[in-house]
């Protein structure tokens, strides 16, 4: 609009100064000729009126036309929205500037969080009573918690970016069972370096497959010794009416044997049999009853395996500091009172113990004796059985039953010629 404003007040100027042009050179004209006829005075009047009607109406055609124009450019204002004047360039690189900040407090609050929710997931991970791994799908770890760590001896940093095979070398059957089922949901007992381990595998599509791994080795001899010690209840109860029926007949025979005068020797000898019949069921009358644990007390195991060994007079090797165990005092004498006995009767003259204190209280005996025959490595557990010629086959049996009911295992680790290794467990 402001435009066709300005283009009529031009107009109006350029006809205007037209006019003025004609009326100047008019007058000028009649200063350089003189005005003498009147008649010429009135042509030349007739000649300006026609010029001012002329330019009259060219000036009213152009004001029409610019009244048009103003109304069209009115209605075209109405139909498009009016812009807003473009702020000035500071403004604008001010309102940058605060967009911008606004921008990196909104992603440093994004980054606090997704930092708080990595640390969350780290400490859940790491505090789970299980070994955490993940491997991603080129079978790279990318995941090996703390309690993985522990359990098989070897650092994050060592893992991290590493193949399974090469981080867990000890424990073959783990990688092969994964290697072959890394592609399938499972779980599975694994027996890996005298350990009993359960695992889970879950793959995650397109991400990889995370491993939960626990070690149930303990959990397993917990059941085995709960499971004994039931079966040795069961034993009990249908030993005793046997034991009992049996030391009556044993009575009887002995009552009549003592009568008879004549054949002295032959009634001797069928006392002595009778007596050791009496002993092996008193034996195994005793196995078969509960061990009753009296008040368990805090005890210096060094000075009580070093008397023990004096008793017997076998040599001991024991490193002299003091290693508090808590436990029934009277069984535990009675354990290794019948160990050192039992490696004596073997051929031991010297005995080595070592102790070890940790999540749990580990023992190893090893003596110099002439070792167990493979052949009956798992039978020295049975009632009964016995390699002596007149022994009762009691000792390791009950040693065995005692170590149980005081939430322990003993195991047999190695044998030969060079002597007997025992291990003794007592779980936390």
């Amino acid at each position: 609009m402001k435009k066709a404003t300005v283009f009529l007040l031009l107009v109006i100027l350029i006809a205007l100064l037209f006019i003025f042009q004609n009326i100047y050179s008019l007058f000028k004209g009649y200063e350089e000729i003189g005005i003498t006829d009147q008649a010429l005075l009135m042509e030349n009047m007739q000649k300006l009126r026609k010029i001012f009607s002329g330019l009259s109406l060219i000036i009213g055609i152009l004001l029409i036309g610019t009244g048009f124009y103003l109304i069209f450019l009115f209605k075209k204002s109405k139909e498009k929205p009016e812009y807003k004047s473009i702020p000035p360039l500071q403004d604008y690189l001010l309102q940058l500037k605060n967009r911008e900040s606004k921008l990196k407090d909104i992603v440093e609050t994004q980054q606090e969080k997704v930092v708080q929710k990595e640390e969350l997931s780290k400490n859940i991970i790491n505090n789970i009573n299980a070994a955490i791994i993940f491997l991603n799908p080129s079978g790279r770890i990318e995941i090996f918690n703390a309690v993985a760590e522990a359990l098989f001896s070897q650092s994050y940093a060592n893992a991290k970016n590493n193949f399974l095979s090469n981080v867990l070398p000890g424990f073959p059957e783990i990688v092969t069972f994964i290697e072959r089922h890394n592609d399938k949901k499972i779980s599975r007992e694994i027996t890996s370096d005298e350990k009993i381990f359960w695992i889970h595998l879950n793959p995650i599509d397109r991400i990889g497959v995370l491993i939960i791994i626990r070690d149930i080795t303990d959990e397993k001899k917990r059941e085995e010794i709960d499971r004994r010690n039931s079966n040795f209840i069961m034993l009990g109860e249908m030993t005793a009416f046997l034991a009992h029926e049996v030391k009556n007949s044993l009575g009887v025979i002995c009552g009549y044997t003592s009568t008879i005068k004549s054949e002295k020797k032959k009634t001797e000898k069928i006392n002595k049999e009778i007596r050791f019949l009496t002993d092996m069921m008193e034996s195994f009358l005793s196995f078969s009853k509960p061990v009753t644990i009296n008040k368990k007390e805090e005890m210096d195991l060094v000075p009580l395996l070093k008397r023990i060994a004096d008793e017997k007079e076998v040599s001991i090797e024991v490193e002299d500091k003091p290693v508090p165990l808590e436990n029934d005092p009277i069984l535990i004498q009675s354990i290794f009172s019948n160990l050192i006995l039992n490696s004596k009767e073997a051929g031991a003259d010297r005995i080595k113990i070592t102790l070890k204190k940790g999540k749990n209280f580990e023992i190893f005996l090893k003596d110099n004796g002439k070792g167990i025959d493979p052949k009956i490595r798992e039978k020295i557990w049975y009632p009964f059985f016995t390699t002596k010629d007149k022994g009762t086959g009691m000792g390791l049996a009950s040693i065995r039953k005692i170590i149980n009911s005081l939430n322990g295992e003993i195991l047999l680790k190695s044998t030969g010629s060079s002597g007997t290794t025992f291990k003794i467990i007592f779980y936390s």
